[in-house]
């Protein structure tokens, strides 16, 4: 019998290192192939089933959660974002800008006349795209996101944005004012406070509303299925976040999130309860303790409640 030629050793052994480097940095090798393994239509056709609020045009749906709060959202785009406009006396902030797939500012200039200041509650696409109407935009402080100025411009890194799921180009902004965590957003008869919330990403932000007991909790918990598998997501950050959140926030605080739809409802500004981080957090306990069973291989999908399920990544690069 004749020996396996050298190119057999040698095809066996490059694929081999191929499946070793996709394993190792398979966050990023997802992300990449996320249009050929997610495909999917970028706005719906069909006029969207709103429970709560109305539409304003053919695209934007504002949904209004008291006098001086506002939900706005894109219920005809494939992820179902909303970004929320809350007013003070002097000033307005928008938190999330919107995917970008249409322009937010005319909808967000019907609402109020006061000055705007944009706060991401994180770098992805689907909340920074639509940052181009805003000069005042305020960003956390934290090293990841200094890290991003260059020539006095902030511009997201390509697994910061990953505006390559929709084949967007990333931004290029002037900050105007950098928020330290547990800052003070003052609006003028109106405070917000500034959270550091890593897990889905590591400058994920939310903002807290002591006066009316809201946490605007962007991406970091929501309905249907948390995305803990992407480039720049931790396990052991959630949970971290997860627990201080528990102990800090009072117990009926509503968390109102950036992504539709509660299970079993049609579409309206997704909210959780603290019940609702309470899973989470014991979910997140039992996935540690090697408990939680999961389903899939990439990402690999865990049960955490009704509302809510986990997607995470591998062990070695998920932690």
């Amino acid at each position: 019998m004749r020996p396996p030629s050298r190119w057999l050793f040698g095809f066996v052994a490059g694929v081999a290192g191929a499946l070793i480097c996709a394993l190792a940095f398979a966050p990023y090798v997802y992300a990449e192939l996320s249009p050929v393994l997610e495909p999917h239509t970028i706005v719906d056709p069909a006029r969207p089933p709103l429970a709560a609020g109305a539409m304003v045009d053919d695209y934007w749906a504002v949904q209004r959660l008291d006098t001086d709060t506002y939900a706005i959202g894109e219920p005809r785009y494939y992820q179902q974002n909303y970004a929320y406009l809350i007013l003070g006396q002097r000033r307005a902030l928008l938190f999330d800008a919107g995917s970008g797939t249409r322009d937010i500012g005319p909808i967000v200039g019907r609402l109020t006349r006061l000055p705007v200041t944009l706060v991401v509650s994180h770098l992805h696409f689907d909340h920074l795209g639509g940052v181009g109407p805003f000069a005042s935009v305020a960003m956390i402080d934290l090293p990841q996101t200094r890290a991003d100025v260059g020539g006095g411009r902030f511009r997201p890194g390509r697994y910061q944005y990953l505006g390559l799921v929709d084949g967007r180009s990333a931004p290029t902004l002037t900050v105007a004012e950098w928020l330290k965590p547990d800052a003070t957003i003052d609006l003028g008869g109106r405070a917000l406070r500034v959270l550091s919330t890593p897990g889905h990403t590591p400058s994920s932000v939310s903002l807290y509303d002591p006066a009316t007991h809201r946490l605007f909790a962007g991406d970091y918990i929501y309905p249907t299925t948390l995305y803990a598998f992407l480039p720049g997501a931790s396990l052991s950050a959630y949970h971290a976040t997860a627990r201080r959140l528990l102990a800090d926030l009072p117990a009926d605080t509503i968390l109102w999130t950036a992504h539709c739809c509660r299970a079993g409802e049609k579409i309206s500004a997704p909210w959780l309860a603290m019940n609702d981080l309470r899973d989470l957090d014991v979910a997140l306990s039992a996935h540690e303790a090697g408990r939680l069973k999961g389903s899939g291989f990439y990402p690999i999908r865990f049960p955490v409640s009704r509302q809510m399920t986990l997607a995470t990544g591998f062990a070695w690069n998920n932690r």
